[in-house]
Order: structure tokens, then sequence, then C-alpha cells
């Protein structure tokens, strides 16, 4: 997949149990799209998404108070998606989520 999508014009593939991700710029999103869909089929989805280039790291305190507002902003029925260039430890994430 990886080698497919990188000679589509792709950037990146992510791959987990749900399928495979691929990140490519804006601009090449179209033709990066048409060329996959000619060698592995239809994507079940294809669309824009923000991704940060830089990210901040946060600590437990702040994490906590950032956590609380971006489930606020994803409940909220006229937000769509929520972005965030936060990068917390997995540690702090699994204490926070318990």
């Amino acid at each position: 997949m990886m080698e497919a999508a990188i000679e589509a014009g792709a950037d990146d593939v992510l791959t987990d149990e749900e399928g495979h991700y691929i990140y490519c710029a804006f601009e090449s999103i179209n033709e990066v799209s048409k060329a996959l869909e000619g060698l592995i089929g239809e994507a079940s989805t294809v669309k824009a998404i923000w991704k940060p280039q830089n990210t901040v790291p946060v600590d437990e305190d702040r994490a906590q108070s950032m956590m609380k507002m971006t489930d606020s902003l994803e409940d909220d029925d006229d937000v769509q998606n929520v972005y965030t260039n936060m990068d917390i430890p997995e540690d702090v994430i699994a204490r926070l989520s318990a």
C-alpha cells in the first residue's frame, strides 16, 4: 500500500485495524485518489483534514483542561470537526481517560 500511495504522489501512509490513511498535499488529493482508485479500488472516503506541522507539548494540568474544551467542542452540534496541535504523552492520556 505504501509503495503504491507514494508512487501516486502521497506523502505518508498510516495503517491500523480500521484501514489505510493516506496523506498528501491538498492540491494533490484528486490526483492521488484517482491514481489509487485505478490500482486498488474506490476509497471509502476522500477528504481534507488539518494535520499540524508542529505540535506543542502539554503537561497534565493543561492537558486536562484542553481535553475538556475539545470534548465540549466535539459535543456541540454546530461544530463539524475539531483539530489541535497539542502533544499529550500516552501515560497522561491514559490517566485522564480512566
